[in-house]
């Protein structure tokens, strides 16, 4: 470890806050060379977690956007109104009723809708896969390498997909439910995390009636009809 002259931590903010992490982090700072330089990394931060930086990186040179540009410009926004989960899936069939859609990456909240979800797209024609927390970290890879390859166009996940995966060919990500934390509250973060997985064409969050968003609605054709050919 004292021949490390550079060290890098990823996700840093994800990284840091997680107990288990946090301590290892401590761990692995007193094991270094006093002279190695130390470089931290993520597009979100928190007070709490710049404040832990702070302890274990010395007087750091920190390079952060202003809030309002975290958001990529090139990423489009919609957000689409919908009463319930039934309302939510005739969003996504009408959305591949009227635009070309590449590849697409769809986000659940839990395991239980991202199941749902996959058997009603995967009824309908599309060809899915499945990505979720209580894959191996083996079956994890070999989803993600069918999904690069092609012989999936739609990856339905949760969190676990939020960051740190790029595919290019994805055109189009979903929000079919909205990222919350662990109070319940809205979890910007990750909800930036998530829309980064696409810069080609935007990002489509399928929203309940109740809750207002501050980006511009998408307007779908009542009656079109999805896409089936993949």
């Amino acid at each position: 470890m004292k021949k490390i002259i550079v060290f890098v931590l990823d996700e840093a903010d994800v990284m840091i806050a997680t107990q288990g992490h946090h301590d290892q982090c401590i761990r692995i700072h007193k094991m270094l060379n006093t002279q190695c330089q130390m470089l931290f990394f993520s597009a979100t931060y928190d007070k709490e977690v710049m404040d832990f930086a702070r302890l274990i990186v010395a007087d750091p040179t920190i390079i952060r956007l202003m809030r309002e540009e975290e958001s990529l410009e090139n990423i489009k926004q919609y957000y689409v109104r919908c009463k319930n989960e039934e309302g939510k899936y005739n969003a996504i069939q009408n959305i591949y009723g009227c635009i070309s859609v590449g590849q697409a990456i769809i986000f659940c909240h839990t395991r239980r809708t991202a199941a749902w979800l996959a058997a009603k797209m995967t009824s309908d024609g599309h060809s899915v896969a499945v990505l979720s927390g209580d894959l191996t970290v083996e079956q994890r890879l070999a989803v993600l390498d069918r999904f690069r390859s092609g012989l999936e166009k739609v990856l339905i996940t949760t969190n676990v997909l939020s960051r740190g995966i790029d595919i290019e060919q994805v055109t189009i990500v979903v929000n079919f439910d909205l990222p919350v934390d662990v109070r319940g509250m809205a979890d910007c973060e990750t909800y930036l995390h998530r829309i980064g997985r696409t810069g080609r064409f935007g990002d489509i969050t399928a929203q309940d009636d109740s809750k207002a968003l501050p980006l511009e609605r998408l307007q779908l054709p009542e009656k079109s009809q999805p896409n089936r050919v993949f």
